[in-house]
């Protein structure tokens, strides 16, 4: 197993410092050698790096809290003009977890937060961030160097699994 898949954890304590922008497009580049379905590479990106930014997300997902001591987040996003919205949730999922595993390789700490399928956070999203009605927000990711570490935990369920 690769190393990074062991060590990725949620990570929700940050140091605030920023992240660097060669980091960011490391972690972007990383995020669009992700597949997507027919190839149609439907997948957007927002990069958070202001402080006012980071700051507000708290209030539009109640969940992302540690967005207030990121050093950076991205809001990964689907442009429904090249798939239907099922699609768009395949796609992005695949290119977060590239940008979580990227992230691990690199030693920063990173947290997924869902926005879709929420219609609340969709719209709470699109309208902070004035976002077209052709993308749709999916998640945001929290980014930096992590005040928190967690060891590896076994998931693998016997049970879960059938083999014929």
């Amino acid at each position: 197993m690769l190393k990074e898949i062991e060590k990725r954890r949620s990570i929700r304590k940050f140091n605030k410092e920023a992240v660097k922008q060669e980091t960011l497009e490391v972690l972007l580049r990383s995020a669009m050698q992700a597949p997507t379905a027919m190839n149609k590479q439907t997948w957007r990106f927002l990069v958070l790096q202001r402080r006012e930014d980071l700051d507000v997300l708290p209030s539009l997902h109640p969940y992302a809290n540690m967005m207030k001591s990121a050093g950076a987040a991205i809001i990964v996003m689907g442009d429904r003009t090249l798939n239907s919205d099922p699609y768009l949730y395949c796609d992005a999922s695949a290119a977060i977890m590239n940008i979580l595993l990227e992230a691990t390789h690199l030693g920063l700490g990173s947290c997924w937060c869902a926005i879709a399928p929420s219609k609340e956070r969709i719209d709470a999203f699109s309208n902070y961030f004035a976002l077209s009605k052709e993308l749709l927000p999916i998640a945001v990711i929290a980014l930096g160097e992590g005040m928190e570490s967690k060891g590896f935990e076994d998931r693998y369920d016997p049970a879960k699994v059938q083999w014929r």
